[in-house]
């Protein structure tokens, strides 16, 4: 395939619990449907911004079904959508699959760990080889020695830690086991591995999309999963403050995420999309990754091209991208915008 890469996203839809959102609340009967699926990660920044566009253009009707991003990936392949969200990078054989088209970054966030600790109100600081360790397993009570010495002062519960995990194909996924098996070597020689899917503990709960992990954990005492930003915040989940590459323990919030960015530095956006892998800098967020958009250089129709390029245009925009900051996301670097809009540029 070959994708081409850009910078910013765009392009579509809709509603949280993956139904589709239509244009058509003005009473104009629309005239053109675009359909989109794929990650959860980016789906409420999508969604703001396809209504956004269905205000000023209700001739469009907009469809997107927030089915993680494996499953978008494969529907794009197969020709059943226009477009497809993901967090993840197309494998060889996906590539090879797929017809002419560009891979546009859309938006970055951050991947959060967020808990369920009853009786613990200091924010819980996790180091890097214990993260590791709590997600493969290795590490299995909350007052285990290691997650202790971390976290001096602080009373922990003699209770088993309750793993709540991706079930379907998921960038997010991808994003965090890549960050683990850069950060430890124990991951990459006897954790569940690298990928969208993989191997979790016998005892983890799985379930479904970001929304899904968030809610579970907001109702499981003793819980511990990863989640992108916005939907902890959304919830008021309590998330860990990480050890960084550095050696500092950095919250998650606006300004670590951008600090994040620059020390991934341009490398930061590679060809298909990963996540930005353990940057540097001691007021840096460690775990950061960038959703993509799969667009096609052909479109059925020259109606689809203007309005895909519509809606690209506007999440580029500072309104697009100030949206993208409101509900958690990271605002595209300037150079990132700037690529995004030539990559759009060649598509007309």
């Amino acid at each position: 395939m070959a994708f081409r890469c850009g910078g910013l996203l765009a392009a579509a839809v809709a509603l949280a619990a993956g139904a589709a959102f239509a244009a058509g609340s003005t009473g104009s009967q629309p005239s053109l449907e675009l359909r989109g699926a794929g990650s959860t990660f980016g789906q409420p920044l999508i969604s703001a911004w396809i209504k956004a566009r269905q205000a000023a253009d209700p001739t469009v009707a907009w469809h997107y079904d927030p089915t993680g991003s494996s499953a978008g990936i494969h529907s794009f392949l197969a020709g059943d959508v226009d477009f497809a969200a993901t967090d993840r990078p197309l494998s060889e054989d996906e590539r090879g699959k797929a017809a002419s088209g560009v891979s546009v970054p859309y938006t970055a966030g951050m991947v959060v760990i967020a808990y369920n600790l009853p009786g613990v109100s200091a924010p819980l600081r996790i180091g890097r080889e214990t993260l590791a360790e709590i997600f493969s397993g290795a590490v299995r009570h909350w007052n285990d020695a290691k997650i202790r010495a971390e976290n001096p002062g602080i009373v922990l519960p003699d209770r088993t830690i309750a793993l709540i995990v991706r079930r379907e194909g998921s960038g997010t996924t991808y994003a965090f086991t890549s960050y683990l098996s850069a950060i430890s070597a124990d991951w990459n020689k006897k954790g569940p591995g690298v990928g969208d899917r993989v191997n979790w503990p016998d005892d983890a709960m799985q379930t479904f999309g970001n929304e899904g992990v968030s809610g579970r954990i907001a109702i499981t005492e003793y819980s511990i999963g990863y989640v992108e930003y916005g939907f902890a915040s959304r919830l008021a989940l309590k998330t860990a403050v990480l050890q960084n590459r550095d050696g500092a323990f950095v919250a998650a919030n606006d300004q670590s995420g951008a600090a994040a960015l620059i020390g991934a530095g341009d490398g930061a956006m590679p060809l298909y999309g990963t996540a930005a892998i353990d940057p540097t800098g001691a007021n840096a967020y460690p775990i950061v990754t960038f959703s993509w958009l799969l667009l096609r250089n052909h479109y059925r129709s020259a109606n689809v091209m203007t309005a895909v390029n519509a809606l690209v245009d506007f999440g580029l925009s500072p309104d697009g991208q100030n949206q993208g900051e409101r509900l958690g996301y990271i605002p595209l670097p300037p150079a990132a915008v700037k690529s995004a809009q030539s990559t759009l540029l060649s598509l007309r």
